[in-house]
């Protein structure tokens, strides 16, 4: 892009000059610039604003003082007159800010795979694309960002808005903001390094919408800005509000560029659904070179001193390599001993001794206070590992399966396969899946909250029997002070990765 000449064009339509623009700085001024702009020019404006971090705001082809006062804060910010029409230089700046980022994310307009409507997604960052029972899933290979774009068919607006809410506030998120319209909901949160942003509106007789996390604000993601981006990709999508066609930094006042390209665009038709999601483009790479292997992670605790661990089947499905990390320790190469997929079990084996094990409790009674273990979110949460209370609400699963608890304390993807303890330290439970509260929702007309299950520890206890594997058998005991049964568990637990 030829920077100099695009903000040549663009100064002349922004200010007739430095010194008009330094002697007019009232609003009335800034607002008849803008309006006499291209309704394209002015979304690419906004857009490019937001990119270099100026602009938190959905694109519009109106003016508003809070744009005026975000272009003045820009000029504030250079030490240069706030007068709220852009210099030269200022243009320039913006340009190379803004479009570097837009070029590194790499926007293109992705469809739902059963409704059509489609939403911009940064395929820059290399995602990964899983088909999900409610639309899509992409994710970065590094784990620094993920979106899921789903649709739930007979879940309305303000059902959704509680269910997420509630959801989030039982995972430990703080909210930021919230707000509930007629026809859609944003709620934003954070935990640490952990940033989520969750939007919703009403379609058809259902909602649809994008749930995103991050955990940087940092190149290439600048997440905070790119989420403003694609959540004005959606407003425009559910509403037919003006937005570009193509995320290409083409501006339209750019030399060569065809006239007609000044003429705001509608989003691309969503009427033909489509069935396949396209996969993130790779660069070019030698021939040579290997794919970026896959992983995953999840949580396991120690039975034995010689090392033995138990954790989920589905932890280590299809490794090809695991590392186990004890408390305090670096990562270790485990094996897989045993696994009984129809009860979700497996059991590793280090070569190393265990410093710490838990016993188990092959029994529990409903309503027994209970605590779990593991390491949710690695990749965003406390590597440490993370602690939560609750209790038994049922003594079997989903449609009374007897293999299950029922448990109140939240756990989160990455928590499957730790340890679920009574107050004196005794495992009762193998952590193991939580109900997806808004598919529930969806479907039942339901709003659960911290409806999760276990693997009854007296499988685990016939697990480790049948392959001859010695463990400590645990009693009811006096109840420990959360902080020293947060301590037990911590020292006996282990972060389990697989590739």
């Amino acid at each position: 892009m030829r920077l100099r000449a695009v903000a040549l064009v663009l100064v002349g339509a922004l200010s007739p000059g430095l010194a008009q623009a330094q002697q007019d700085p009232y609003f009335a001024r800034a607002q008849a610039v803008f309006l006499g702009l291209k309704p394209d020019t002015r979304l690419w404006f906004q857009l490019v604003l937001t990119s270099a971090g100026h602009w938190p705001a959905v694109p519009n082809i109106g003016y508003s003082r809070r744009l005026f006062e975000a272009t003045r804060q820009f000029q504030l910010s250079r030490g240069e007159a706030p007068t709220g029409v852009l210099t030269r230089a200022q243009v320039e700046r913006i340009l190379q800010a803004g479009t570097a980022v837009l070029n590194g994310w790499r926007l293109r307009w992705v469809p739902h795979p059963t409704r059509g409507r489609q939403l911009w997604v940064p395929m820059g960052l290399e995602l990964e694309a899983k088909r999900t029972d409610a639309g899509v899933e992409l994710r970065e290979p590094g784990n620094r960002f993920r979106l899921k774009f789903n649709y739930y068919g007979s879940l309305d607006v303000e059902n959704a808005y509680a269910v997420t809410l509630r959801e989030m506030l039982g995972s430990g998120d703080k909210i930021n903001f919230k707000t509930l319209k007629r026809d859609f909901f944003v709620i934003t949160g954070n935990q640490g390094r952990y940033s989520r942003y969750v939007r919703y509106h009403a379609d058809g007789r259902g909602i649809l919408g994008f749930d995103m996390s991050w955990s940087e604000d940092d190149a290439p993601v600048y997440g905070s800005r790119l989420v403003t981006v694609i959540s004005g990709s959606l407003w425009a999508t559910m509403t037919g509000a003006p937005f570009p066609e193509t995320s290409r930094v083409r501006f339209p006042w750019e030399p060569g560029a065809p006239e007609s390209a000044g003429a705001s665009r509608q989003p691309p038709p969503t009427t033909t659904p489509s069935t396949t999601i396209p996969p993130a483009p790779r660069a070019a790479a030698a021939p040579e070179q290997p794919p970026k292997p896959k992983s995953s992670s999840g949580s396991g605790f120690f039975v034995s001193k010689a090392g033995h661990v138990v954790t989920n089947a589905h932890v280590v499905q299809d490794c090809s390599a695991i590392s186990v990390r004890p408390d305090g320790a670096v990562g270790v190469p485990a094996q897989v001993l045993a696994r009984d997929v129809i009860n979700d079990l497996a059991v590793l084996k280090i070569a190393g001794p265990a410093e710490r094990t838990l016993p188990v409790r092959p029994s529990v009674r409903l309503g027994e206070g209970i605590a779990a273990f593991g390491f949710p979110h690695s990749d965003l949460l406390a590597t440490a590992g993370n602690f939560t209370l609750g209790n038994v609400t049922a003594l079997a699963g989903l449609k009374d399966d007897s293999r299950y608890l029922q448990i109140s304390a939240p756990v989160q993807p990455g928590n499957s396969g730790g340890p679920l303890l009574d107050g004196a330290g005794n495992v009762v439970g193998v952590v193991s899946a939580k109900l997806d509260a808004i598919k529930m929702a969806s479907e039942r007309g339901d709003l659960p909250q911290n409806i999760n299950f276990a693997v009854k520890a007296s499988l685990a206890a016939s697990f480790l029997d049948a392959n001859q594997i010695a463990y400590e058998t645990g009693a009811p005991g006096e109840k420990l002070d959360p902080a020293d049964l947060a301590e037990r568990a911590k020292k006996a637990s282990a972060f389990i990765s697989c590739r």
